[in-house]
């Protein structure tokens, strides 16, 4: 059963420009969908007929050709998938992917716009949205082109402790492949990397559990 927007507790922070109409309509219009770890949420150029809020777990989304898949971040709870899309694209330009168990609320793309066009204050939460978006774009553009291997790691690591996890000790839902394409080098330098770090006293692995044991110098890396 879906939840009702104007008493759901996790919604965006974005709904609350709305007015109880407004919050009425998007109730109307939305599904609350479970994806298993693995699975499609949003399929790259397919037909984008939604936006995505995720209510709880990890996705990633990448943009992939025929012989290379890059990661675009790791998008957690209360994460809108799609609005780069609102208005002006019709086809998805990425995809997105369960990590882990994802549970979405999948919202008619129309009934979204609709909204921004007649409620100013929620446009302007949209804009600031897709600031943050372009804000993450531009890094991820520079960390890719201007920092060597070393640096990206560490980037991405101190990046899952103050954002993602919000801890100095995390289990990442991700393969050395994963890590690969998100910081865009060989699996086999993603191993040696990590090593590295380890053995300088950075960090302690144990498979896909990771903890930052020196937190200054791993930044200073960045």
């Amino acid at each position: 059963m879906n939840t009702n927007c104007a008493v759901c507790s996790n919604r965006s922070s974005c709904f609350n420009t709305l007015s109880i109409n407004e919050l009425q309509k998007v109730s109307e219009n939305k599904n609350e969908i479970l994806f298993r770890k693995g699975e499609t949420i949003i399929k790259q150029d397919a037909s984008a007929k939604h936006i995505y809020f995720i209510k709880s777990g990890l996705a990633k989304v990448h943009v992939q050709d025929e012989s290379k898949n890059l990661i675009l971040e790791i998008a957690g709870k209360s994460s809108m998938l799609g609005i780069t899309v609102l208005n002006h694209n019709k086809r998805y330009n990425f995809s997105a992917t369960a990590m882990e168990n994802v549970e979405v609320c999948e919202i008619d793309i129309d009934v979204i716009s609709n909204i921004i066009t007649n409620n100013v204050a929620f446009s302007s939460t949209i804009i600031n949205e897709l600031n943050v978006s372009i804000d993450k774009l531009l890094t991820k553009v520079f960390c890719l082109s201007q920092k060597n291997i070393q640096s990206r790691m560490a980037e991405l690591l101190v990046s899952f402790s103050d954002q993602t996890f919000k801890s100095r000790s995390f289990t990442i839902p991700m393969s050395r492949t994963d890590l690969a394409e998100i910081t865009s080098m060989a699996k086999e330098n993603v191993v040696r990397i990590l090593k590295e770090f380890e053995g300088q006293g950075y960090i302690k692995v144990n498979g896909k559990h990771f903890e930052i044991l020196d937190y200054d110098r791993l930044s200073k890396l960045c």
